[in-house]
């Protein structure tokens, strides 16, 4: 029986299929200590807020010994019950809420913690990353009057350019109206990233009497405004009307006057 010949397989060069190339790019591993030390690191102010909090609760708790049935009693005059240290934390907060000066440094405080968050995570979203998949490293950030500062350090592989590039997106990213990135002087890996919030020399800021005498009444004692007040309207002025000339009269004169062949 003749055997049945095989399909004739192509050549490897005609038979290989044209792709792209591309480039697979994995992360290196990482030990769980330094990623767990990476997230204590940027958690530090939620963390220290949170042991405070424990310590002044603790603190307020009244001393505890083992009764003789084995439960735990509380000793008269060590510390306060339950509703005692609810009140006491509660108009604690509002006392710092209510304090102007408190609630700014607070709220300002507050609010620069938040914006390093979310310019980590703009940066990750972006890809200012290098090719170890490592994000700048956040130093410190602060309150400004305009706003918040941040502190970059950038890791190998990273330029300020690659941040830079990304403005718009931070300025969307931090809820804010705008967004500056500007390198340290004496080293370019050190980054200085401005969070624009708030404008000082807004229009509702600066006062002027040239919107004042811009509507037209000139006194010092009218109240101030922000923008000027329509000029009062006055009555048209009438301008008079001058009389027509007299048409030319009789006589020789006027003859004379209405005559130019005397002089042609």
């Amino acid at each position: 029986m003749p055997r049945t010949a095989s399909p004739a397989r192509p050549s490897t060069a005609r038979g290989r299929s044209r792709v792209d190339s591309f480039e697979i790019i994995s992360a290196p591993p990482r030990h769980p200590v330094g990623r767990v030390l990476g997230l204590l690191i940027r958690l530090r102010v939620e963390l220290f807020v949170l042991t405070l909090s424990l310590t002044v609760w603790i603190a307020l708790t009244p001393d505890h010994v083992t009764g003789a049935d084995g439960a735990p009693v509380a000793v008269p005059g060590t510390g306060l019950d339950l509703a005692a240290r609810a009140s006491v934390c509660v108009g604690a907060l509002m006392l710092l809420a209510l304090l102007p000066w408190t609630r700014r440094f607070l709220f300002h405080r507050a609010q620069a913690v938040v914006t390093r968050h979310r310019l980590r995570q703009t940066l990750v979203e972006c890809r200012v990353v290098n090719f170890s998949r490592a994000c700048p490293l956040f130093l410190w950030s602060r309150p400004t009057r305009v706003g918040e500062v941040v502190w970059l350090f950038l890791r190998a592989g990273i330029s300020p350019n690659d941040v830079a590039e990304q403005v718009e997106e931070i300025a969307a990213g931090c809820y804010a109206r705008e967004a500056r990135v500007t390198p340290w002087p004496s080293m370019t890996a050190l980054v200085r990233v401005e969070v624009i919030r708030r404008d000082p020399l807004a229009p509702a800021t600066i006062r002027s009497e040239v919107f004042r005498w811009a509507g037209g009444t000139g006194d010092d004692d009218g109240p101030w405004t922000d923008v000027p007040s329509p000029r009062p309207e006055r009555p048209a002025r009438e301008w008079p009307v001058p009389a027509p000339a007299p048409a030319v009269g009789d006589g020789p004169a006027a003859g004379r006057a209405g005559d130019w062949s005397d002089y042609v």
